[in-house]
């Protein structure tokens, strides 16, 4: 796409955004620039008969789109918009790996990076983690290969985008505020294969109840957690792609059985680029999850404290309380809702001393936990959860926040969230 003196509005102007506008100056495109914390009014003139007019839009993952007058109004006005993975995908050398899914897509792109590394690749990675696609695509070569965390906000608006290898994780239900039902979230997760060439490969959890019946792409490969014939599994207590075995289960340092999945899926999508066991297994061995995804915090009174804040839905909650299946566990749940049902969470049958809720979604975790006959306490604020669960856990339990819930009732973030409760904990822990 040819840029060059071409009018660009670029939407959004969160860290996505501003790496697109950097990105199009470069380009030599003549760029303006828009946020809905700024009145549309005041800037471009929201009438029917615009002030300027666009050659293109590219909009910034936050944006919401239902029911969004700004693009309705661009699309009376034919204005193509595309999405900022697009932008970047269309500056981008060489070859392509992108993951999505509901839970997991960090680890696995952390892991996949890591392990091309330690293969020798040139590699980079983007997208969801770490820096924007737009940031990165002019360093890439026709030899580099980009690993691409890629959300559901990011395919919302996609029109171009095309990987080489694409994941998808797995399928729960989550962000249903924003796109109005699952079919229509899980429809955007399946626009990562819109582009794709039936060269192309696209990777799907057989463990997974919704990925398993997807039939979207031609070239499709599977893993799972249990022995298969071919694709990514596990048999004897060895991971092997296809025949040839990677690394022993016994050497993954990560907890629980969704970061089974999540080693299976990095090897999946690295393997038919040359990747061998060494390879794997060097990156694999000492991997460290990234912050607030079920990170010991430290120990009062010998009561361990679980930060797992990343879990903002109730699939991820799930996984961190299968992780420590066994422990004693006082549960810190809440914040912003995303119109999730918690019932799903609830009647599976946990060993839960006590489910301790907190914020905008306190009131409804608690009845539908209730309802299951789980004790629980209702808090307007996550440090008065925290500070109750400290006075009142015993030797050996184990507090774990796993909120199943955004964070943007009291903090600017999920790691806003976790950094709040180590500082609490941590008061107490010196």
């Amino acid at each position: 796409m040819k840029l060059k003196n071409k009018r660009v509005l670029v939407y959004g102007l969160g860290q996505s955004g501003r790496a697109a506008i950097k990105l199009l100056k470069q380009l030599d495109a003549n760029v303006s620039f828009f946020d809905d914390n700024v009145k549309f009014f005041d800037y471009i003139g929201f009438e029917r008969q615009p002030k300027q007019k666009w050659d293109l839009v590219v909009i910034s993952p936050g944006i919401k789109c239902r029911s969004n007058q700004l693009l309705q109004w661009l699309e009376e006005q034919h204005v193509p918009v595309i999405s900022e993975i697009d932008l970047a995908y269309l500056c981008c050398r060489g070859k392509i790996i992108a993951i999505t899914g509901t839970n997991g897509k960090t680890t696995v792109s952390m892991l996949a990076h890591r392990i091309l590394k330690m293969a020798g690749k040139e590699t980079f990675l983007c997208g969801n983690v770490g820096l924007p696609f737009s940031a990165i695509c002019q360093k890439t070569t026709k030899n580099s290969i980009t690993v691409c965390e890629v959300s559901n906000f990011q395919l919302e608006t996609s029109r171009y985008f095309r990987p080489n290898v694409a994941a998808i994780l797995n399928v729960k239900p989550d962000h249903l505020d924003r796109h109005g039902s699952f079919a229509e979230y899980l429809r955007v997760k399946c626009k990562i294969t819109q582009n794709m060439h039936r060269s192309d490969t696209l990777v799907l959890n057989l463990d997974d109840d919704v990925t398993k019946k997807l039939d979207i792409h031609k070239r499709t490969k599977y893993f799972s957690k249990t022995s298969l014939k071919h694709g990514t599994s596990v048999w004897r207590n060895q991971i092997y792609y296809g025949r040839k075995k990677m690394i022993s289960v016994g050497d993954i340092p990560l907890r629980g059985e969704k970061n089974l999945e999540n080693v299976l899926a990095a090897v999946a999508v690295t393997a038919p680029f040359g990747v061998e066991a060494e390879n794997a297994y060097a990156a694999i061995k000492n991997f460290v999850l990234a912050g607030h995804r079920m990170e010991k915090v430290g120990t009062l009174f010998g009561v361990t404290f679980i930060d797992d804040s990343k879990a903002t839905n109730v699939a991820s909650t799930v996984a961190c309380l299968q992780a420590f299946a066994g422990e004693d566990i006082w549960l810190l749940m809440g914040g912003q809702g995303k119109e999730i049902d918690f019932d799903d969470l609830f009647k599976i049958g946990f060993d839960i001393k006590r489910v301790i809720c907190f914020g905008q979604e306190a009131e409804k975790i608690s009845k539908s936990a209730q309802k299951f006959a789980y004790n629980t306490a209702v808090f307007a604020k996550m440090q008065e959860a925290v500070e109750f669960c400290m006075k009142n856990a015993q030797e050996d339990d184990f507090v774990i926040l796993s909120p199943a819930c955004a964070s943007f009732d009291e903090f600017d973030g999920y790691a806003a969230r976790g950094e709040a409760f180590k500082k609490i904990v941590l008061g107490q822990v010196e």
